[in-house]
């Protein structure tokens, strides 16, 4: 069962060591930031929310939205990430369709998502959940949206 929650002093550490592939090179190293800038970029930033993904209570992810309070109506997704470990076994999808649930019960009518025109697997997962192509490409990344 998919479970977000706040990243937190509990599990700060755990999700900052969290990675993307098999050799363990930080996520910064293949063309997106690592979970640990992601977390400090918030702290300076209070319309950023970083959360943990879980997996029947087994860190498996991260993930950090943006959502304003005079657009509390829109989110950005900004970083989304599932742990090596867990990836190729459903569980991506199945916690992408939990996180979009979660912004919906929040009020959220529009998703936004950025993702870099060399990122394939991304983008063929948005466009699989309805997510449209805006034709806005900013800083080789290309926008989509979806409505809730």
């Amino acid at each position: 069962m998919i479970q977000i929650k706040a990243v937190d002093a509990q599990n700060i550490l755990a999700v900052c060591e969290l990675t993307t592939n098999q050799d363990c090179i930080g996520a910064a190293q293949k063309h997106s930031c690592c979970n640990a800038i992601s977390i400090a970029e918030a702290n300076y930033h209070l319309e950023l929310h970083p959360n943990a993904i879980y997996n029947n209570n087994v860190l498996i992810g991260f993930f950090m939205y943006e959502r304003t309070e005079h657009q509390a109506e829109t989110a950005t997704i900004r970083r989304f990430m599932i742990d090596d470990r867990f990836q190729q076994k459903g569980l991506d999808e199945k916690a992408f369709a939990h996180i979009l649930r979660g912004l919906k019960i929040q009020g959220v009518k529009t998703v936004i998502l950025r993702i870099n025109d060399a990122n394939p697997i991304a983008k063929n997962r948005c466009l699989s959940f309805g997510f449209q192509f805006t034709e806005k490409i900013d800083r080789d990344e290309c926008c989509y949206t979806l409505k809730l």
